[in-house]
């Protein structure tokens, strides 16, 4: 605390904020969570017209991994029992992404992880796959033009033939060459459970998802669908990726009739975890979800405890404002930042 008899306003801040966090923990019952959204990379090998996140080169303000295990252990702490490592860019970009998880693991804690795909290779499948970690892996399309143009690069997945051993029909089917990997190591090892689908629903490949969505049946992964989050590329690309009322309602009944009504009900009506748990991102803001900034301090300023139990007062006033509004859609699974960002740019909420 020298420096000409000053103190160094962000060291007073530290100081002030860890006096906090020992009177949190102690005058107040703890604040439970299940789930932590952590980003680990900014980086991208794409350039997706639907990313709301501006994903690219790497933010120079980046957590470390071992700051990033300081709060895997808070999160423990809290009662977290699952740990999603995602973007805002591409997780396997991220260079210390076997030791983070491997490190997750010795906890006791399950790792969910988001990625494009591209950089999958039968080994980084298999290591994946052996500590049990749940991947949902992008498939926009069976087309390679429509993926192509989603994710705004040309060629950016490389095509290769698929034939699901298990099935009577073996006429082959085209797939990206990273989820071949993955399922030819969910084969070898029983573990289908661990393999998921996530795909996008936009104006430009709704025609082409009931294909997915059988494909997907077929083999027994499972489909998980999200809408766009109307901010950053997405706004830019709103034309090619918002659909109207009635393309949402006819993509609900066809999809409704491949994967069951069970299963499209409960995408209709499931709320997302980022949304009910602490969302870390990667440069350490304590953040509302993915693509909200909350602005109530960095993890390395504060206890993620004492930031999460901030952001909850503010989830619960932005709730109820929500809950108001009756103009929500009847088909796919919405959330507070959709509707907010739809807000902020007058724009329709139809599905």
């Amino acid at each position: 605390m020298e420096n000409g008899g000053s103190v160094q306003p962000g060291r007073l801040r530290r100081q002030w904020n860890r006096l906090a966090d020992v009177v949190d923990g102690s005058l107040r019952k703890k604040i439970k969570a299940h789930f932590l959204y952590l980003e680990v990379t900014h980086r991208c090998n794409l350039r997706c017209i639907s990313c709301y996140t501006g994903a690219g080169s790497e933010k120079p303000d980046s957590l470390t991994l071992k700051e990033r295990k300081l709060v895997v252990r808070q999160a423990k702490a809290m009662g977290v029992r699952s740990v999603s490592l995602s973007g805002s860019g591409e997780p396997l970009l991220y260079p210390d992404l076997g030791e983070l998880i491997a490190y997750i693991r010795s906890l006791g804690m399950s790792v969910v992880l988001f990625t494009n795909g591209t950089l999958l290779t039968p080994e980084i499948a298999r290591f994946l796959l052996e500590r049990q970690v749940v991947i949902y892996v992008k498939l926009f399309s069976l087309e390679p033009q429509v993926v192509d143009r989603l994710v705004g690069r040309q060629n950016a997945y490389h095509w290769v033939d698929y034939v699901d051993p298990r099935s009577v029909d073996l006429r082959p089917v085209k797939i990206p060459q990273g989820l071949k990997h993955l399922l030819d190591a969910w084969e070898q090892m029983g573990r289908p459970d661990l393999v998921r689908a996530e795909a996008l629903i936009a104006r430009i490949n709704s025609p082409s998802l009931p294909e997915v969505a059988r494909f997907c049946r077929r083999l027994g992964i499972g489909f998980y669908l999200e809408t766009p989050v109307f901010t950053g590329r997405a706004l830019e690309h709103m034309e090619e990726l918002a659909m109207d009322q009635q393309g949402y309602r006819a993509l609900f009944e066809e999809l409704e009739a491949i994967q069951g009504a069970e299963a499209l009900q409960g995408a209709r009506v499931a709320q997302c975890p980022v949304e009910k748990n602490p969302a870390v991102w990667t440069n350490g803001d304590l953040a509302l979800c993915s693509c909200r900034s909350a602005r109530l301090g960095n993890v390395r300023e504060g206890s993620l405890q004492r930031l999460y139990r901030k952001a909850r007062k503010l989830r619960r006033l932005e709730t109820r404002r929500l809950a108001k509004d009756s103009s929500q859609g009847d088909y796919f699974r919405r959330c507070n930042a959709r509707k907010l960002y739809e807000e902020r740019h007058n724009l329709p909420c139809d599905y």
